[in-house]
């Protein structure tokens, strides 16, 4: 059977049983460790998929991908701590473009003097690959996916659909991770998660992760100029989070509400009909 068409989820419940305790339940490990927990995640950039240096600079793209593993740290409310970064280098590469990669990922890690503590670097025939593991630490243990309950309210830090908007103009967009909102909002106990995949497929991940589903109100999701209403639902490696928790306490903390939580896994929209749902590395329908 071909991966083709498996569909991410899918692949990764076929992978689950040689996977640790809790493994695959969020995008973040949460480790406990002394008074805190150690938030650590790790993500791979591919040339061509994730990025493109016939339109970026390489500093656009070392920056951007930081940019997006950060994402993963800022929904789980983690401080970053420091990063790993491997790179599979094609050898029709210049020297420059490589220093390029890692001067963008500099730029953005010294926001909050997180090191570039290591990594590795190969050469590759085929695209490049950057594959990033970051890891910060929060006092406060995260809510996972995997904790939803059907009742809560959704709602998302802001407008979306700017990275759709970037790419269809083959525009470079430095995407501002959210660790500070990220942080006020794991306080505040709510549980969020970034949208590296679009909301509505991260909404598909809540609810195979805790069995809750959702209903969204497409009218209530707010668009970044330019951004059509698919875009806004759909577009993946979006800076905003989306948050989940009882609807007072998502009010408390601010946010406008697109959406509830419901018992079965379903994900529905309500003022919407969509092409796709969202990218998925290993679906036919992914665009």
């Amino acid at each position: 059977m071909s991966v083709d068409g498996v569909g991410e989820l899918a692949l990764l419940q076929r992978i689950k049983p040689y996977l640790g305790a809790g493994a695959g339940r969020d995008d973040a490990a949460i480790i406990p460790d002394g008074d805190g927990f150690l938030v650590a995640s790790t993500d791979m950039f591919v040339e061509g998929v994730h990025f493109d240096l016939g339109w970026m600079t390489a500093e656009d793209a070392g920056w951007r991908s930081l940019a997006l593993a950060l994402g993963d740290l800022a929904a789980k409310g983690a401080q970053p701590g420091w990063a790993l970064a491997a790179l599979a280098v094609p050898k029709g590469w210049t020297v420059e473009q490589v220093s390029g990669l890692y001067s963008g990922m500099h730029a953005l890690a010294g926001r909050w003097q997180m090191p570039i503590a290591g990594g590795d670097m190969s050469a590759i025939d085929g695209p490049a690959v950057l594959s990033l593991t970051v890891a910060g630490r929060t006092s406060k243990r995260p809510l996972g996916r995997w904790e939803a309950r059907p009742g809560w309210a959704i709602a998302v830090t802001g407008p979306l659909g700017a990275a759709a908007v970037a790419l269809r103009g083959r525009r470079a967009h430095r995407v501002e991770p959210l660790i500070d909102s990220g942080r006020r909002l794991n306080e505040l106990g709510l549980c969020c998660g970034d949208i590296s995949d679009g909301l509505v497929r991260e909404m598909e991940k809540f609810a195979a992760m805790s069995g809750a589903g959702s209903i969204i109100q497409a009218d209530l999701v707010a668009r970044a100029a330019g951004a059509s209403l698919e875009d806004a639902l759909t577009s993946g490696e979006e800076a905003e989070l989306v948050c989940v928790g009882p609807r007072d306490m998502v009010l408390g903390a601010g946010l406008s509400i697109v959406g509830e939580m419901i018992p079965d896994r379903a994900v529905k929209l309500v003022g919407a009909s969509l092409q796709s749902t969202g990218y998925d590395h290993f679906g036919r329908a992914a665009q």
